[in-house]
């Protein structure tokens, strides 16, 4: 009996905080460059530091992939994941976003600065 009511009593603290339904946060519409992993919104935002046109940047990481991975997305998606990545010495800001319509999973990235040690540094 005490274990049953203990796994009672852990189920009612744990489901609550698991059920939160992604319809509660709200959406927002959208048009922006979406790629399918972190690595090719990476990549995509590495090319546009390094001073290249948008249309290019994505053939790029479309060539590379040897796919259609990263195109403008227009429509209402929900910001899941957010973080900060260091990725070949720079400085990444990345954003998962969950797209309303199909549920997909959707990858941004801006490149931030050079990263080195402790420092964060701009320029060349």
């Amino acid at each position: 009996m005490p274990m049953t009511l203990t796994l009672t009593l852990a189920a009612s603290l744990l489901l609550p905080v698991q059920a939160v339904p992604q319809s509660s946060i709200p959406a927002h519409k959208l048009k922006l460059i979406l790629c399918k992993t972190e690595a090719q919104a990476v990549a995509f935002a590495a090319s546009m530091a390094s001073g290249k046109t948008e249309p290019i940047a994505v053939n790029l990481v479309n060539q590379a992939d040897r796919s259609e991975v990263c195109g403008r997305y227009i429509g209402r998606a929900v910001v899941e994941t957010e973080k900060t990545e260091n990725h070949s010495g720079s400085l990444f800001m990345l954003a998962g976003l969950r797209f309303v319509e199909d549920g997909a999973l959707g990858w941004t990235a801006s490149w931030v600065a050079p990263f080195q040690g402790a420092q964060l540094e701009r320029g060349a």
